[in-house]
């Protein structure tokens, strides 16, 4: 769901992926996406994309554990 979709909503949802780029200086940059799509501008407004030295793209949901079932 877009920013836009979510602000007409009124839904407080975090955006669904976290991204953390690390490039050659040390520098890193961590931000959160809702698309992946949006990854491709974001990498060409940041430094030389030639400096980049990785991309780490993780989920960013809270962890939950399904609920268990009490015994008898």
């Amino acid at each position: 769901m877009s920013h836009r979709a979510r602000k007409l909503m009124g839904t407080n949802v975090p955006d669904r992926w976290m991204v953390e780029i690390v490039y050659r200086s040390a520098a890193t940059a961590v931000l959160v996406v809702e698309e992946l799509e949006d990854l491709d501008e974001i990498v060409e407004q940041g430094p030389d994309w030639h400096t980049i030295e990785r991309i780490v793209i993780t989920l960013n949901r809270t962890a939950w554990e399904p609920r268990r079932e009490e015994p008898g």
